[in-house]
């Protein structure tokens, strides 16, 4: 209808005078959806462009201090409309869907990433936030440095090794999640060379005996708070990996974001599930 062409037309024209100026000049008119996205942006130096960030964009620090327009999977367009951005970077995995298409019918332009859950795949989601900002030459140096250090942690682990590992997520109230085939958790076992003990597929509320029968010489925890602490030494309490003291807290923001950190993820991981020999 006209009315909405106008109230479209009215958009585009008010837009960018309202893009917040930061300090240095510099116009804050990009939305990052993803952690992984924000944490590249960071890492470009290209962070004073941003004018919100969603909840999943912990890392750095400083990010949580910026505006948040929601958890990735739960937007709303009058939400990342409200500071006015004229690019919004986005991960395959935010949603719905028809937010998206209402940000682009408003003349946002809109570049959303998907890459592979591996070293090449961060170094071209590197590449491709890098391309959406216009700095291609920096995206290229930053995904060159984050390939050779992430090589250069899976060229130390011994080949001969497939540490049997299960990999839990505390899930709140639901308890446990234990990642099976298909994940991200899943991703970064094979590319360490571990053999994933579940083999279903996604993830799956587990129960002591389910660990049992798994038997893990390792266990890898994403970070679930104190009260999640008691719940996972019950249900892991009789694996091998507990009576070995081999069950490990890790960071998933950091684990599982397959972003500029992949190398520190990885090294992390594998100090964890290659102990060295006393």
């Amino acid at each position: 209808s006209m009315k909405a062409f106008l109230s479209v037309l009215l958009s585009l024209l008010i837009l960018p005078a309202f893009a917040q100026q930061s300090d240095t000049g510099v116009t804050a008119d990009v939305v990052s959806i993803d952690g992984a996205l924000t944490e590249i942006i960071y890492q470009l130096g290209a962070e004073q462009r941003l004018a919100a960030v969603d909840t999943t964009s912990v890392y750095p620090e400083a990010a949580t201090q910026l505006p948040q327009v929601g958890y990735m999977r739960q937007l709303s367009a009058e939400g990342i409309l409200s500071v006015k951005p004229s690019l919004v970077i986005a991960s395959r995995d935010a949603g719905p869907e028809s937010v998206f298409e209402q940000l682009q019918a408003a003349g946002v332009r809109v570049v959303r990433i998907k890459t592979a859950d591996s070293v090449d795949g961060v170094a071209e989601k590197i590449r491709q936030v890098a391309d959406a900002l216009n700095m291609s030459s920096q995206g290229d140096a930053l995904a060159v440095q984050v390939t050779a250090q992430s090589q250069q942690v899976l060229a130390q682990l011994p080949a001969d090794k497939q540490p049997a590992t299960l990999f839990l997520l505390g899930a709140g109230g639901r308890g446990l999640m234990a990642a099976g085939q298909g994940t991200r958790a899943d991703a970064l076992l094979s590319l360490l060379g571990a053999r994933n003990v579940l083999n279903y597929a996604g993830y799956k509320p587990v129960s002591a005996e389910g660990a049992v029968q798994a038997a893990p010489d390792f266990v890898l925890v994403g970070h679930t708070g104190a009260e999640q602490s008691d719940s996972v030494k019950t249900t892991l309490a009789m694996t091998p990996a507990a009576q070995k003291d081999a069950v490990h807290g890790v960071d998933v923001g950091m684990m599982l974001s397959f972003g500029p950190r992949l190398p520190q993820a990885l090294e992390q991981a594998a100090a964890l599930i290659y102990p060295q020999a006393d």
